[in-house]
């Protein structure tokens, strides 16, 4: 059954929602092993140090709300909403990713999955979601995620000696 706005409100959140924390875990390990890893990018781009313990344990929490979202979303539509930020954070990390790359023109751990995992699942959640939440919430949930990327972001940026070179 479908309602007036084409949306299909008897469609539940699949199997699919836990390709989220999955990409999301595979773009760790990118981040963390490829090349000299993320970590060694950064301290290149302006001494910025952070072990690798540190990196996994802050990408750990990352992964967890990811599964938390990705576990109330298959519970019922109301928490569905997370999902689609997730999706949103993942989606512009992609990006992100690719526009570094291209302005230094160089490599940096995490475009391979930023570009053929975050790319295309990100693109797939936010599209499911879309027809399985309001136009509003959905708005919303990808407005949320934008700014959860934007302030990462700039926490990254704004650590002592760091400039992106």
């Amino acid at each position: 059954m479908s309602s007036s706005d084409g949306r299909n409100r008897n469609e539940s959140v699949g199997m699919w929602a836990w390709l989220l924390p999955a990409a999301y875990a595979a773009h760790v390990i990118e981040e963390a092993f490829g090349g000299g890893g993320f970590m060694a990018w950064m301290y290149a781009g302006g001494g910025v140090r952070l072990s690798l313990a540190a990196f996994l344990g802050l990408n750990a929490a990352g992964v967890t709300l990811l599964c938390l979202a990705a576990w109330a979303a298959r519970r019922t539509r109301a928490c569905a909403w997370p999902l689609a930020s997730g999706a949103a954070v993942v989606f512009v990390n992609g990006v992100w990713h690719a526009a570094i790359c291209a302005m230094t023109r160089s490599y940096i751990p995490g475009v391979v999955t930023g570009l053929v995992v975050y790319l295309p699942v990100g693109g797939f959640i936010m599209l499911r979601m879309r027809r399985l939440i309001s136009p509003w919430l959905f708005a919303s949930a990808l407005a949320v995620g934008f700014v959860i990327h934007g302030v990462v972001l700039w926490l990254v940026l704004r650590m002592p000696g760091f400039e992106l070179g």
